[in-house]
């Protein structure tokens, strides 16, 4: 087996079309999520968002400068009946993400670390001359650590892929 680096796809409308097609095929009787998928299709083109350690975080559309957080389960929006976008654009995002790509956002949200709180001599600002190759470039015989873990939806229940 050989090391593989796993490419960011920026997401697009027929991406996001084409999840969305594969979450109405596998729950065909829940209107309430097929509403809620077109929104997030066309709002994951348009809102800013963003994916840490499996948890979207993603602008409302209602109130501006208030980000909700969704891990597909639960929401921090405040809505009372059916399911709202922010966990159906989740579902998208978590569909291609098992389908091999590492979605990105057209509209990034910024990151929550303000400059401040970054060390000067951090990664994010330096070369990678700190780190050995071997952290680079695992052997063959390791594995490699992906920072999200692909689910497979089915009947609406999370089945550990």
């Amino acid at each position: 087996m050989q090391s593989e680096i796993i490419a960011q796809t920026i997401v697009t409308p027929h991406l996001a079309t084409a999840a969305s097609m594969l979450i109405c095929v596998a729950q065909p009787s829940n209107a309430s999520l097929h509403r809620a998928l077109v929104k997030a299709e066309q709002r994951l083109m348009t809102l800013p968002w963003r994916v840490d350690a499996g948890v979207l975080h993603i602008a409302s559309q209602s109130q501006p400068g208030e980000v909700h957080l969704t891990d597909g389960e639960d929401c921090s929006c405040p809505t009372t009946r059916g399911v709202c976008f922010h966990r159906a654009a989740w579902l998208i995002l978590s569909t291609l993400a098992a389908g091999g790509c590492s979605p990105v956002a057209n509209l990034p949200l910024p990151s929550i670390l303000d400059d401040d709180e970054l060390d000067p001599d951090s990664f994010l600002d330096g070369d990678f001359s700190g780190f050995s190759d071997y952290e680079l470039t695992a052997p063959e015989t390791d594995f490699i650590e992906v920072d999200f873990m692909p689910m497979l939806v089915k009947r609406g229940r999370k089945v550990a892929a």
